[in-house]
């Protein structure tokens, strides 16, 4: 079976999910916040607030799949990726998109104590965020990581720069693989030969040949491919200094049948476990398909969302002592 008939076969609701999550179409009413310059998303309205830190790709709209398991009194407020909108560059270090979310979240909510989580490689700048604002004297009340605990060989990916571009396009093409389970056949030795601005026309061209995610527009797609890198540059050179005196909290979410119940130790989003004892961290393990974080599927975003919502509740809980 090749991959356009294996694609045909999934349901209409997964593909849309993958569809607005590259293309970061909206799936709920989520809003730009109403502040020049700001590109912090509304999901919900609410107190106390959850700030909220994306993934790789740096679009938020998916994360309206978490709102059912959030307590309803809490606003949620997601720190898009600056530049997805073609309103700056996007920065490139974990530092700098920290000091950015500092910046909006203060516009939000002037003090602490500040409640900040991050999917998949959004947990650096979450923890990073926490870091600089501890510098500053401020409180956080929860630090989160959704981590997607994908089992990938780590130490077989490229990391330096000039095998970024190659490393984003793996990454897109796992995710894809992933989250619709189909498989693509790159050909990687044809790809190494071109430039940049070639391997990303190639890939693009791919997806729309093979109509993988058909009706995508793809000068988006570019722009989203460029905006990835940008992150993932970002993720791959993040060295957290030593002296962060908080906690972190890991939802781990793996599944057992796939090997996934243990963090590995060279995965980037592991950075910050590096840099602190391990009594500064609480991992909780969800056996469940980590996809689900991006995608919202049933039911692993149900059993996510357990754990999701008594870890927040928690932490108000915390704040109110």
């Amino acid at each position: 079976m090749n991959t356009t008939d294996r694609l045909q076969r999934l349901s209409d609701t997964k593909r849309l999910a993958l569809l607005r999550l590259l293309e970061n179409r909206n799936i709920g009413n989520d809003r730009l916040l109403t502040l020049e310059g700001s590109n912090v998303k509304v999901l919900r309205e609410g107190s106390p607030i959850l700030f909220l830190y994306p993934a790789t790709d740096g679009s938020v709209s998916y994360m309206n799949n978490y709102l059912p398991h959030i307590p309803e009194s809490w606003g949620v407020y997601a720190l898009q990726t600056p530049g997805m909108e073609g309103e700056q560059p996007p920065y490139r270090t974990v530092a700098e998109l920290a000091a950015h979310g500092i910046r909006q979240m203060r516009r939000v909510q002037p003090e602490g104590p500040y409640y900040v989580a991050g999917n998949c490689m959004g947990g650096l700048p979450a923890y990073e965020t926490a870091r600089q604002l501890h510098e500053q004297g401020e409180r956080t009340g929860l630090v989160l990581h959704l981590m997607p605990n994908f089992n990938r060989p780590w130490k077989e990916l490229p990391v330096d720069g000039g095998s970024l571009q190659q490393r984003a396009i793996m990454d897109y093409v796992y995710i894809i693989e992933r989250l619709l389970d189909v498989r693509i056949d790159l050909p990687w030795d044809e790809l190494n030969e071109l430039d940049e601005e070639a391997q990303v026309e190639y890939v693009v061209r791919y997806v729309d040949e093979h109509d993988l995610l058909s009706g995508m527009d793809l000068d988006v797609f570019r722009n989203r491919m460029a905006i990835y890198k940008a992150n993932l540059s970002a993720m791959l050179t993040y060295d957290p200094p030593s002296g962060f005196d908080g906690s972190i909290t890991i939802l781990a979410v793996g599944e057992a049948s796939r090997q996934e119940t243990a963090i590995h130790a060279l995965s980037p989003y592991a950075a910050p476990l590096r840099s602190i004892h391990r009594d500064q961290i609480n991992t909780i393990f969800v056996d469940a398909d980590g996809g689900a974080l991006f995608d919202g599927a049933e039911p692993d975003i149900g059993r996510i969302g357990r754990e999701l919502r008594e870890i927040i509740a928690a932490a108000g809980e915390g704040a109110r002592a």
